[in-house]
């Protein structure tokens, strides 16, 4: 069955928050303005949005949100209702590396095609004063170390992201240096400020650089950010739940997607009235240029606001 534009997912990919548990604490991340308890999302709740999801579009699942998805002790059976049922959907996932064990990594390959790690640091040192949390950079290492000596046909595609901050930026070269030579890709970006929640940089400085607001683009073309607990945000930076949309255990996602509170935002976005509106986007540094915030890929098709996820569905959205 065929929809209209404006209830469909355009992106062709929808992003799932299966845990907003995570055993880091990030220096950029607002993890400590977070008003919400830490949860995983039920498994039923689960099975429904990826049912309604495909329904409408849906050609890629990301598998990320607050949280590390490896932190759900359900992560491979939400993984494996995926591509059992749905086996042409493609899976996208985020994660710090900590938690890459010996027992995750016997599948990973089988239920996740692309794979994100997040690793901010060269030395220890750098790494645990970035990172925080419980992280352990030797144990990261080794994670990260044994899921490269797996074979690439039965490993996902692994993406390597470094953020740069004043603790770490000197260690960039040495960075890419070691891991270009061993990931699919290699990343280096500047940060961005959780939609104002917590600033990297102050969002004047960025005014500075353009003080032309202009539509970031995610109220149109995705991807929609479906909290543990079912709520739909518009947003994958609304991190305390402020660009709500629907209610997933309230509502469909064909409902939600035709709803006035989207149709909302997306007025403020094309008006650009960002800052006479109650949205947090007034505060949000993505509505602004962000020329010059990749500063480094190894894969030229990635570009400044582009979704980073799997190189062939980032193709298809070029076309």
């Amino acid at each position: 069955m065929k929809y209209k534009e404006d209830i469909r997912l355009v992106s062709k990919e929808l992003t799932v928050e299966n845990t907003t548990y995570c055993g880091a604490h990030c220096i950029m991340c607002p993890r400590h303005k977070y008003r919400f308890d830490w949860k995983h999302m039920d498994m039923s709740l689960f099975k429904s949005i990826i049912d309604q999801a495909v329904e409408l579009g849906m050609e890629s699942l990301d598998a990320c949100g607050f949280g590390d998805p490896f932190m759900d002790p359900e992560f491979k059976e939400k993984l494996a209702y995926v591509k059992t049922k749905y086996s042409c959907i493609k899976v996208y996932t985020s994660a710090t590396g900590h938690l890459l064990t010996s027992e995750r990594r016997a599948w990973i390959g089988q239920y996740i095609d692309t794979l994100k790690i997040s690793h901010y640091g060269f030395t220890k040192e750098v790494f645990e004063k970035v990172h925080r949390g419980s992280l352990q950079f030797e144990k990261v290492i080794k994670n990260i170390e044994s899921l490269f000596a797996i074979p690439k046909e039965n490993r996902p595609y692994i993406i390597m992201l470094f953020l740069v901050f004043p603790e770490n930026e000197h260690q960039i070269e040495e960075w890419k240096h070691y891991w270009k030579s061993k990931a699919d890709e290699v990343i280096v970006w500047l940060p961005h400020n959780y939609g104002g929640g917590h600033y990297t940089e102050p969002l004047e400085k960025v005014k500075m650089r353009d003080s032309n607001p202009r539509s970031c683009g995610r109220p149109f073309k995705g991807n929609l950010f479906v909290r543990e607990n079912g709520e739909v945000s518009m947003c994958c930076f609304d991190f305390n739940r402020q660009l709500i949309i629907g209610d997933l255990r309230q509502h469909t996602l064909r409902k939600i997607l035709e709803g006035n509170l989207l149709r909302k935002i997306r007025e403020v976005h094309r008006a650009k009235t960002f800052s006479e509106s109650e949205y947090i986007c007034r505060h949000c540094d993505q509505i602004y240029s962000r020329e010059g915030a990749l500063l480094y890929a190894t894969n030229e098709i990635r570009e400044v606001g582009i979704l980073t996820s799997h190189a062939d569905l980032v193709n298809d959205m070029l076309k």
